[in-house]
């Protein structure tokens, strides 16, 4: 049966061996809370955390955490400590890799480096997974945080990099749909030219085991009852998606903190295309945002033949 909430992919999770983390600028107490959840889950064991080892130090302490099971690596840079994160994923130490309290910019460019960096794939790209009483399972938004404007051959490749997660999600072919302002194409609003390009690529078997449909406005998207209104009742995304692709970024982000503030939205962020699971958080998020992330993180090692 597909995993349909965050409570239901733990106890999955919670029957897996627990891997190694390496934590870059782990000195926040919200981090160290989120990574305390997951060892006590079993999820994760024996952390790498990077950052300013005497900040760290008493966070943990603070916390009544035995220092011994943690491997803390010193640096007061924020973008060394990215960069000794990743070093730890080349270095085949951990399986999985997070950011801690600092800027997205110094993390993504220590994993994007042409030389030490860790992306696997032509595209990295970020997807938030949602959990909210409003929906009657989870729901996946992209891109929310690395891509300013995707193409259409960053849509595709948005699309296909998420193979894991729907893996580690039980879902067979997953449905996509692929947003924009209307369901109709117009040659001036190119995120319903997307939506029908990529829509006629599953048809030609150049995008496989997906379902999407495209373009669509949001509504239609998420509610069967409006697209029936709309007379695009007949198909099989509007009113069940498992991933919205965004026109943009900025729209993708908007939407994600909408559903955290106005729907309490459980939620975790991962990024795809790198050579291990990469958990990112917005600095604002709880220890139990940053522990979904982990969660989902060990899901998807396990299904991605990591370890």
């Amino acid at each position: 049966m597909p995993i349909k909430s965050f409570n239901e992919l733990k106890k999955s999770v919670e029957e897996m061996d627990p891997i190694r983390i390496a934590v870059a600028a782990a000195g926040d107490k919200k981090v160290i809370k989120g990574i305390k959840l997951a060892q006590d889950l079993g999820v994760i064991k024996n952390p790498i955390l990077t950052g300013n080892k005497e900040k760290i130090k008493k966070i943990i302490l603070k916390q009544n955490i035995k220092l011994r099971n943690y491997e803390i690596k010193h640096t007061t840079d924020d973008f060394k400590a990215a960069k000794l994160a990743v070093k730890a994923v080349n270095d085949g130490e951990v399986h999985i890799i997070a950011k801690g309290r600092l800027e997205t910019i110094h993390y993504l460019k220590a994993i994007l480096d042409k030389e030490t960096g860790i992306k696997d794939s032509d595209v990295l790209n970020n997807l938030t997974l949602f959990e909210m009483d409003s929906y009657h399972k989870l729901i996946a938004v992209s891109d929310n945080a690395i891509i300013l404007k995707p193409s259409l051959k960053d849509k595709k490749a948005i699309i296909e990099n998420t193979r894991p997660l729907w893996s580690a999600l039980r879902i067979k072919q997953p449905k996509v749909a692929i947003l924009a302002a209307i369901e109709n194409v117009n040659s001036k609003m190119q995120a319903t030219v997307d939506g029908c390009c990529l829509t006629k690529m599953v048809d030609r078997g150049q995008i496989k085991g997906f379902i999407i449909d495209g373009p669509l406005s949001y509504d239609v998207a998420m509610s069967f009852k409006c697209a029936e209104r709309k007379k695009l009742g007949d198909f099989q995304v509007p009113g069940d998606p498992d991933l919205l692709v965004m026109p943009n970024l900025e729209a993708a982000n908007i939407l994600g903190k909408s559903y955290k503030l106005h729907g309490n939205a459980k939620s975790g962020g991962i990024v795809f295309g790198a050579k291990v699971p990469v958990v990112l958080n917005s600095r604002s998020d709880t220890a139990e945002r940053r522990l979904n992330a982990i969660i989902m993180a060990r899901a998807i090692a396990e299904k991605s033949n990591l370890l």
